[in-house]
Parts: C-alpha cells; sequence; structure tokens
C-alpha cells in the first residue's frame, strides 16, 4: 500500500518536473555543445545498493553527506536513502538543488538533480529528478593517502594480530606491525573500519590482501615491520567504498596524497 502511494505521489509530479528540467537544460549556456566527458546516466552502471556522495549547496560551498543508492525509473525519477548528519535524517524541500557523485570503475561521475520529494518513515528516503547530463572526471591512477587506522590481520597459522593502517589506496595499503606477517606473495585476511563522511558512520571492510614487500624499521629491542600490501579479488562494492574514501579525504586536505 505504501509503495502504490509513493508511486502515485512521484507520478503526480513528474510531468511538471520533467519540463522545469527540460526548460533549465535548453536554456544553459552551451547545452549544445556536448562535452567528450559527458555520459548517460546508464552508463554509469548504478546497482542499488551502490555508496555514492550527495552534495547540499546551502551555504557558501557545498556539504557532502552520504547516501545509498535504492533505484531509478529511467526518465522518470530516482530513489536515494535519505542521508543523516550526526544521527538525525536530513530534511529537503521541494526543488532543492543537489548534486550527486558517483564512483563507478575508474571514475568519477557527478550531475545535478533537484528535489522530488522526501519520503520519511517508514521508507527514508529521496526521491529526486532524473539526470540528463552527467559530467565524467576519469582517474588515470589509484590515489594513495595517509591514514591512521586500526586493523587485524589473520596469519597463516590462524591467529590475529593488530596492526597500523598507515597509507590506503583502491588497490592495496601500508600497514606496520611489531610482528613478522609471513613471507613475500603471501596472501593474508585483512580487517579495519573505514571512517565515513560522519562520525557515526563506518565501513567494516574484511579483504585478501598479498604481502608485496616487508620493511624492517625496528630499532634496538624495539621490533617494527612496515608491510606494503595489494588488495587481491575485491569485490566490486567494496572497492567503491574505499575508492570514495580515498578521494573525500583527499579532496578535504591535499595534503593527504602520499
Amino acid at each position: 500500500m505504501q509503495a502504490s502511494l509513493l508511486v502515485c505521489l512521484i507520478r503526480q509530479n513528474n510531468l511538471r518536473r520533467k519540463a522545469i528540467m527540460t526548460d533549465m537544460i535548453e536554456s544553459a549556456p552551451d547545452a549544445a555543445n556536448v562535452e567528450p566527458e559527458n555520459i548517460s546516466f546508464e552508463e554509469i552502471n548504478l546497482q542499488p545498493g551502490t555508496r555514492l556522495q550527495l552534495l547540499t549547496h546551502r551555504g557558501h560551498t557545498p556539504t557532502p553527506h552520504l547516501s545509498t543508492f535504492i533505484g531509478v525509473e529511467s526518465n522518470d525519477y530516482l530513489l536515494l536513502r535519505l542521508p543523516k548528519s550526526q544521527g538525525t535524517y536530513l530534511t529537503f524541500y521541494e526543488g532543492e538543488k543537489i548534486t550527486v557523485r558517483v564512483f563507478s570503475g575508474t571514475m568519477i561521475s557527478s550531475f545535478d538533480t533537484s528535489v522530488i520529494q522526501t519520503i520519511y518513515h517508514p521508507l527514508n528516503c529521496l526521491c529526486l529528478s532524473f539526470p540528463y547530463s552527467i559530467q565524467v572526471k576519469k582517474i588515470r591512477r589509484e590515489m594513495r593517502i595517509k591514514v591512521d587506522i586500526d586493523g587485524k590481520l589473520g596469519l597463516a597459522d590462524r591467529t590475529t594480530i593488530p596492526v597500523k593502517l598507515t597509507n590506503i589506496s583502491a588497490t592495496g595499503c601500508q600497514i606496520v606491525t611489531e610482528q613478522e606477517v609471513g613471507k613475500i606473495d603471501e596472501q593474508l585476511a585483512l580487517n579495519f573500519n573505514l571512517p565515513q563522511l560522519t562520525e557515526d558512520d563506518t565501513s567494516n571492510i574484511t579483504l585478501l590482501a598479498k604481502v608485496r614487500n616487508i620493511t624492517n624499521e625496528g630499532e634496538g629491542g624495539a621490533p617494527s615491520f612496515l608491510v606494503g600490501m595489494e588488495f587481491v579479488a575485491v569485490a566490486t562494492n567494496v572497492q567503491l567504498v574505499v575508492r570514495h574514501y580515498v578521494y573525500e579525504r583527499l579532496v578535504d586536505r591535499r595534503q593527504n596524497l602520499v
């Protein structure tokens, strides 16, 4: 019943919203000159459950929030999970401009949209107008940033040791530990919690990582090993979460780049 009501409410506003969006596109400067970086929405290949960034434009600078893609009615609307701030769902007004950023493969896609309707309990989702223009920025290499994240490493003998992640990219990381971890090319289980944009939101990451290099940095009687690790057979959604984290920290503080 609630789903049927949601569809009815969305479709009531659909024709009016599509007309407004069409007028905006046609009246925009250089609208006829399609840039080579522009792609269609279908090319993003968004899957339900994909994490993405939602930016509001209520102050001098855009404010980022984390959201989740729920679904799409092509050429009509998008449904996103209603983002939170300090544990409370945000409020949006009808027609409010929203910018959405999506990380897909080696591309960062972004598009402007507007709020059709906010649906609260029990659905807690945001209905946005369908995007007709999407800009793409390709990531030419995997960026690596400095971090200070506690983790756990599962060794070949099935014991677990504490480690500290000192830098990370979408394809690997460097850890420091007081214990030997094994041999070069050995695959080990790595677990850590990856902070997101809000303090109460973290992603628990568990993946296989191959030991690429080991450096003994210990002095005197205090052993300390720097270990370079390459992520192995990482699930697409996990890699996107890591890449999203790297990109956001890089935007926040350029000096984080390694």
